[in-house]
């Protein structure tokens, strides 16, 4: 693939899409991953092509180091806006309120414990994007979107610039940019990338170590095998593709089917929100 044209045309887009809305600042939250990163310099450059500002925040709850520190080393390279904020104490208030008054500590789960902290940053950071006549920057990718690695109303932003892109081709976008800035040497854009590169990918919520984890994959190149093999143009999945011998035999037979679980439960994230309530009946 041709990742030059794929970063000018993804830009190009954004940068029509600002100046036809009148959007006056991208906000940006930055968690150190790939899709984040990626983001951030995409926005970069619209920010050299129109002067609208990128405003980045590293919002820390539960952050791991070094997660942390890939997203300050990004921040500081590609926004002209950046702050680490603590958002710990509020997370911890809320936990508290809502385990007390509704749920109590021990019927409380992991994922429902994850969706709080994707909320609670999407506060913070459309208040930014409020205040300052901006939008928010989605990150989410292909591979995310049909596995249902996203919270509703939580890491779901207004414009997202990947969200055509399969993780790989996320990580290849990656390679492509850091050689780039490798060569123009462009230090500081350049280890931020490399930085983010090297990090496993995780949901930055705490509820596994690594989203390869939580399906049992060895790599993001199987996972995207098999989603390109059995998702139809439609995005619905084919579970009577004649692939899926083959892609059992190669994979294994519990991924695959964890692959297609994860798709299947995850299908009322990928319904156009709100979901109305038709009342009424034919006749």
């Amino acid at each position: 693939m041709d990742y030059k044209l794929i970063f000018d045309t993804i830009v190009e887009n954004t940068v029509q899409y600002l100046i036809d809305n009148n959007i006056k600042a991208m906000v940006l939250g930055i968690s150190g991953g790939i899709d984040s990163t990626v983001c951030a310099a995409i926005c970069r450059e619209v920010k050299r092509k129109t002067g609208i500002p990128l405003i980045g925040r590293s919002l820390r709850i539960k952050n791991k180091h070094d997660e942390y520190s890939a997203s300050v080393l990004v921040g500081n390279a590609f926004c002209d806006d950046f702050k680490e904020i603590d958002l710990s104490n509020g997370y911890n208030n809320l936990y508290d309120a809502i385990t007390i008054n509704e749920c109590g500590v021990n019927k409380q789960t992991l994922i429902a414990d994850g969706n709080i902290q994707a909320r609670l940053r999407m506060i913070y950071l459309y208040n930014l994007a409020g205040i300052n006549k901006g939008l928010v920057i989605d990150t989410d990718n292909l591979s995310e979107h049909y596995l249902g690695f996203f919270t509703i109303n939580g890491d779901v932003g207004d414009l997202n610039p990947i969200g055509n892109l399969w993780k790989t081709e996320v990580y290849e976008l990656a390679h492509y940019l850091s050689e780039v800035y490798n060569f123009n040497n462009d230090v500081e854009a350049f280890m931020a990338m490399e930085a983010s590169i090297k990090l496993t990918p995780t949901d930055g919520l705490g509820i596994s170590n690594s989203d390869l984890e939580q399906i049992g994959a060895k790599s993001y190149n199987d996972v995207d095998d098999i989603l390109k093999t059995i998702i139809t143009k439609e995005g619905n999945i084919n579970i009577y593709s004649n692939k899926f011998k083959q892609l059992s035999e190669t994979y294994g037979f519990d991924v695959l089917t964890k692959i297609v679980d994860r798709h299947l439960k995850s299908q009322f994230k990928r319904v156009k929100l709100p979901i109305v309530v038709d009342y009424k009946k034919d006749k």
